[in-house]
């Protein structure tokens, strides 16, 4: 299968691209020369069988100010090349967010698919905007889609907020969130690479929307215990009322900090397993010591 794949020098690309080369003959595409004027990338996207879209504008913001910046990066951009795709009646496979379904959960309520989205910041909206592009596309042509919606991505060369909780825990300082009994989900990156393989091989992903998760939802503290058992060093973890805690992200500024670190966000895969027979072949602690082990080799 020939498999071209945008955003292959980000995060998620930088595993999924030879991943998927031990499978199939994989091409990148630098999203930056796709335009809607342009022609010189028509030539790539003709000759595959499935487009991975991983490019776009990842940081989350809520200013209202980079709302076009959004809106140019990850919607206008994954519609100009799903009309491409649908000339050939090709597969497109874009990666979304969870987040579209809003910051939080009712503990052991996961989000479906199914349920009407939430979403509050420029980022979630652009993504919205891009899936109901998708949609509207393929009713139109003979192109078919997969959407998947990831929950937080971890793994070996991971960044921003997941970094940072490593940090904290090598530091060996006591952090006050033993008593953070929330349930979040997440999906290392390699189960995600397997996950995008499995939607390009199958035809029961083809015009589905699928969540994504190691399908082990965890807590903060279990989280940062089973981060400190990874890096063989303690877990000081300090029981603060919640409360004061949510208080405290108030006064900093940071709501969002704590909405993070104590509330839940689950999301049901029981579809995703169900219609691609597919389960995550790395369990949570897998991923994590893996993450760790980066982390350790690459003396962040």
């Amino acid at each position: 299968m020939k498999i071209l794949v945008t955003g292959a020098t980000g995060f998620i690309g930088s595993h999924l691209v030879p991943f998927l080369q031990t499978r199939h003959e994989v091409a990148t595409l630098n999203a930056r020369t796709v335009t809607a004027t342009s022609t010189e990338w028509h030539a790539q996207v003709d000759r595959c069988d499935v487009l991975v879209h991983l490019a776009g504008r990842a940081h989350v913001s809520s200013k209202s100010s980079d709302s076009e910046i959004y809106k140019s990066i990850n919607t206008d951009l994954t519609e100009i090349l799903a009309q491409r795709l649908a000339l050939n009646s090709k597969h497109l496979i874009f990666i979304s967010t969870a987040v579209i379904y809003g910051q939080q959960s009712l503990t052991n309520h996961p989000f479906k698919t199914s349920d009407t989205l939430d979403f509050d910041s420029p980022y979630a909206a652009s993504k919205v905007a891009a899936e109901k592009a998708i949609q509207q596309i393929s009713q139109q042509s003979q192109m078919s889609y997969t959407i998947i919606r990831p929950p937080l991505v971890y793994g070996p060369g991971v960044k921003a907020n997941f970094l940072s909780m490593i940090k904290w825990v090598k530091t060996g300082l006591p952090l006050p969130l033993g008593g953070a009994q929330n349930l979040r989900s997440l999906v290392g990156v390699r189960n995600l690479a397997d996950l995008i393989d499995k939607c390009a091989t199958s035809e029961a992903a083809k015009n589905q929307i699928f969540n994504a998760s190691d399908d082990h939802d965890v807590s903060t503290s279990d989280l940062l215990k089973m981060i400190a058992d990874s890096l063989d060093k303690p877990a000081r973890l300090i029981k603060m009322p919640l409360g004061a805690l949510k208080f405290g992200s108030q006064v900093i500024g940071k709501p969002r900090a704590y909405d993070g670190l104590c509330g839940s966000f689950q999301l049901d895969i029981s579809q995703t397993k169900q219609n691609l027979n597919w389960t995550a072949p790395f369990s949570l602690q897998d991923e994590i010591s893996a993450t760790v082990d980066w982390f350790q080799s690459s003396n962040k």
